[in-house]
């Protein structure tokens, strides 16, 4: 049969490795002009390096396995060869072998469905040349690759999802809502699949008899539709693992996939990111990709989210016990209302999404860093994306493990502070230093292994006795690439793109700095820290050469005070001219030491009108990375800013938070504060705040895992679970609501709650009255003092 050669262009949804029909398969699940399509790239085994004279003794006793000798060699300059694995199974065994003969093994963690793409430097958008096939018995079109590459494409409409289920206490699903669109609005869908009778409404709802037969009408549904992204909150932790669950349960094939295939997991019963297989469709939570753009939230429930990100929340608002009673009521007395609870949370999720513009910040992540699309986290993984390939053409393969001679690197810059309460600061901010660093002084795993061999004259020293090759190096190239690119998508004001390229140009050197990273070696990460370091002692030298004063410091930031008597006016017009003249003078500098241009650029980044640096508790030392501040808003009203204060800390109770905001705005407008305090106090004690006394945490591990029962929150969740007879209180995650009583911590489900006014005075509203009293010369205990003469 003659086969029809052509290229097809698509974005890479998900990508797999397997054995068909005893071959090994790449399986890549494209986004097309024309729709979802299949590319197979056949005969693909796993390679990884060993030295040259080891690979014969790994491969002792181990069949189906090959190598052969390539024009690489590991950084101490051993050739090594590429051994070829045909399964993950051969593939661990191969390793074991290794650390049973102690031979380095090098890439092994490299997957060769990851590895096929990023040798060709194809990231999300790729061409595959090939033809059309029938062969494999799958319903969506389906391409034998024979060559890849990567390309640059239009946007290409996705068909997006949120999901969301109710059940019941056991997981018995009572219904699931789907809420969603094309990414270019051409068809939208909202529905709803409810167990019980039909019943007339104007609500989308299938209406199924019972719960096999909601799964299997979901099932038919997602195949229909066939959505590209899923979205949700917990969607992969609790709605696909409810869905898994319940299938296993009633004996289903959970057909979620594309082209009817099975919704999986790497590890039975591990329902997390990593672990999830979906073919063909890529699942964003919405939780997980807000804490990835840097998203901060008291909580991130989806009726806090909410109403935060859109001014809206849940229709339903309750303890969790009372939620799922409410849920229990409406599908037992009113199913409608229930479908409306259901596709409101569905839709909440959906405005969500398109208020932060996640999923441009995912793909656009995607795209820069050759990661799967919609995996979170892993700064490592995308660094070997983006570092290997440039590795290999330069003729080394990566460590075999990270450099440890019990050195480790010191951290970012922090200046001992000047305490006070001052008027008139203005804040310089080095934009991307750690970045700027690595492009400026040529930091780089492979300059530093060429480096150190080099002449004084084509190499720059860096610290621990490091020293990095004047050529051939990668990562300031790519930084460089990086910083240009963010640049482009400023002008073009494409926020979600610079988001994504700032957050991955910052998460270089956190890489260089971790155990984790085979690249890790303390020169490397100490030349970017120390280095950092030597620029802001400079920097604040050439500062207060000009007579000004800095009185903190902390990373990439210098406050300078200008004094009581300045005559600046405009004074950001001031701090950016301050700004320029310091790059002058550190583009001068590198060019005379080092011979090198300057990526270094500092910015002026904020004014605050008054200002508070305090000292540390019970001494006159200055605080360090704890300040508040009132600058002009864009709005032209005065805005607080809190620094590592308790204001911005979800340990504090929401009373202290309240007045701690209060006392800062009355302090820095010239208000009265002591009157306010006693007043507070006053009520505290009358109860009038009882409302505000609850505190919020997580338990981050079960309770079992805790060695000490007495932390207040593990406490009252232990007390919790003795109330409510309910275990799964005790699981890691679960959120507990407590008060601190004469008793101590106790949830606010317990009866009878008698609050310990004396602890939250004492140990919630002292800590943040000191900083401002000490700055009037007020006592808190004589202010205490005078509270309880007032009463006597």
């Amino acid at each position: 049969m003659t086969v029809e050669y052509q290229t097809i262009s698509g974005r890479i949804l998900t990508r797999h490795w397997h054995q068909q029909n005893k071959r090994n398969v790449l399986q890549y699940y494209l986004n097309t002009a024309r729709g979802p399509v299949l590319v197979e790239v056949a005969d693909a085994n796993q390679p990884f390096f060993v030295s040259e004279h080891h690979a014969a003794q790994l491969l002792a006793g181990h069949h189906g396995v090959n190598y052969r000798n390539v024009p690489l060699k590991s950084f101490d300059g051993t050739p090594v060869a590429a051994v070829y694995s045909p399964s993950p199974a051969t593939t661990r065994a191969l390793l074991a072998s290794a650390r049973d003969k102690n031979i380095a093994v090098h890439e092994a963690e490299i997957k060769p469905q990851q590895r096929f793409l990023i040798e060709r430097f194809i990231a999300f958008d790729a061409e595959f040349y090939g033809y059309f096939t029938s062969d494999n018995g799958t319903p969506l079109p389906t391409f034998v690759a024979t060559r890849a590459r990567a390309t640059t494409l239009a946007d290409i409409a996705l068909k997006m999802v949120s999901l969301d289920l109710e059940c019941a206490a056991d997981g018995q699903l009572y219904s699931a809502a789907a809420y969603g669109a094309t990414t270019d609005n051409r068809e939208a869908v909202q529905r709803v699949f409810m167990v019980g009778e039909p019943q007339p409404t104007t609500q989308d709802i299938v209406w199924c008899q019972d719960e096999p037969e909601l799964l299997t009408a979901l099932m038919a549904w997602f195949q229909h539709w066939d959505p590209d992204v899923i979205i949700g909150w917990s969607v992969i932790g609790f709605d696909l693992a409810l869905l898994t669950r319940r299938c296993n349960a009633l004996g289903i094939a959970a057909r979620f996939g594309r082209a009817a295939s099975s919704l999986d997991w790497l590890i039975d019963g591990t329902y997390r990111p990593e672990t999830l297989v979906l073919p063909g469709r890529v699942v964003l939570d919405g939780i997980d990709w807000l804490k990835a753009a840097f998203y901060q939230f008291d909580s991130f429930s989806l009726d806090f989210v909410a109403n935060a990100l859109l001014g809206e929340g849940k229709t339903i608002v309750s303890h969790a016990q009372q939620k799922v009673a409410e849920i229990n009521r409406l599908f037992a007395d009113d199913k409608l209302s229930l479908a409306h609870y259901n596709l409101t949370d569905c839709r909440l999720v959906w405005d969500i999404f398109e208020k932060t513009d996640l999923l441009a910040f995912a793909m656009a992540r995607a795209q820069l860093t050759g990661l799967e699309f919609g995996r979170v986290g892993a700064s490592i993984a995308a660094f070997n994306n983006l570092y290997l390939p440039h590795l290999h053409r330069a003729g080394f393969v990566a460590p075999s493990s990270p450099v440890s001679d019990g050195i480790e690197s010191p951290g970012g810059y922090v200046m001992d502070s000047i305490p006070g309460l001052y008027k008139d600061i203005l804040v310089l901010d080095f934009k991307s230093l750690y970045p700027s660093i690595i492009r400026t002084f040529l930091v780089d795993p492979l300059g530093l292994v060429t480096g150190l061999t080099a002449t004084n004259e084509d190499s720059v020293e860096g610290f621990l006795g490091a020293k990095f090759h004047r050529k051939g190096h990668i990562l300031p190239e790519l930084v460089g690439k990086l910083a240009n690119a963010r640049e482009e998508a400023k002008q073009q004001k494409n926020g979600a793109l610079s988001q994504a390229i700032k957050i991955i140009m910052n998460s270089l050197y956190g890489v260089l700095g971790s155990k984790g990273c085979v690249f890790h070696d303390a020169r490397l990460a100490s030349s970017i820290t120390m280095r950092g370091h030597q620029i802001m002692q400079q920097t604040k030298q050439w500062i207060e050469a000009k007579g000004f004063t800095v009185i903190y410091g902390d990373t990439d930031s210098t406050f300078i005070w200008l004094g009581e008597d300045h005559n600046i006016y405009d004074i950001p017009a001031f701090g950016r001219q301050l700004a320029a003249e310091i790059n002058q003078l550190w583009q001068q500098f590198i060019q005379e030491q080092y011979q090198l241009p300057s990526f270094l650029e500092l910015e002026f980044d904020n004014h605050f009108s008054q200002f508070l640096m305090p000292t540390l508790r019970g001494s006159d030392e200055g605080s360090k990375k704890r300040y508040v501040g009132m600058k002009q808003g864009e709005d032209g009203q005065d805005q607080l800013i809190f620094k590592g204060m308790e204001q911005v800390r979800s340990d504090w109770s929401p009373l202290a938070k309240r007045v701690q905001y209060e006392l800062y705005r009355r302090l820095f407008n010239h208000e009265d504060v002591s009157v306010y305090l006693q007043q507070q106090i006053q009520a505290i004690q009358q109860g009038k705040f009882d409302n505000e006394l609850v505190f919020t945490k997580r338990l981050r591990r079960d309770i079992a895992g805790y060695q000490s029962k007495s932390i207040p929150h593990v406490k009252a969740a232990q007390r919790l679970v003795e109330l409510t007879h309910d275990p799964r209180k005790s699981r890691k995650g679960t959120q507990i609501r407590y008060v601190m009583t004469n008793t101590g911590a106790m949830p606010i489900e317990a009866p009878n709650l008698s609050p310990d006014y004396h602890y939250y005075i004492d140990k919630q509203l002292r800590p943040i009255a000191e900083p401002v009293l000490n700055v009037l010369g007020i006592e808190f205990d004589e202010l205490i003092s005078d509270q309880l003469a007032l009463k006597i």
